[in-house]
């Protein structure tokens, strides 16, 4: 089919089209918050298994951890608005050997990188050696209840 042409022509830019803008979804993980410490290998492998096992990503692995060891301590499952923001203890003494350790980055939800601080301050340890205490507590209970 061919194309009409138009009998007339506007000069007037008013009547041109504006160009459309692009309607997106906002992306989920935006609100995440990257948290990362320092992990041995042997609690790599764990965790390595774990999501192998469980089916979860890394983040979801980092979730549930911190998420069962926040729960043993009394931690509130929600915390006050804000409260994501308070810094995460540096760790009491430096690692023994900071060369065996590799660096793991997950993004966690804000919620629980509040109760990770909270947890931090709650047991005076810093974030190098809460994560894989709140990591190795959950593998364990993992590993008690059959489900690695």
């Amino acid at each position: 089919m061919a194309r009409r042409q138009r009998t007339q022509q506007s000069d007037d830019s008013a009547s041109l089209a504006k160009p459309r803008t692009a309607r997106t979804k906002a992306v989920g993980w935006t609100d995440l918050v990257n948290t990362g410490t320092r992990l041995d290998e042997d609690t790599i492998d764990r965790m390595n298994n774990a999501i192998e096992h469980t089916g979860l990503g890394l983040q979801g692995v980092w979730e549930a951890a911190i998420t069962y060891y926040c729960d043993h301590l009394g931690i509130p499952a929600q915390m006050p608005e804000g409260s994501e923001k308070n810094p995460i203890p540096r760790p009491s003494t430096p690692a023994a050997d900071p060369d065996s350790l590799t660096l793991i980055t997950a993004r966690i939800k804000p919620n629980t990188r509040a109760r990770l601080s909270a947890g931090c301050h709650l047991e005076g340890l810093g974030g190098q050696e809460f994560i894989p205490a709140a990591l190795n507590a959950w593998f364990d209970h993992l590993d008690e209840t059959g489900q690695l």
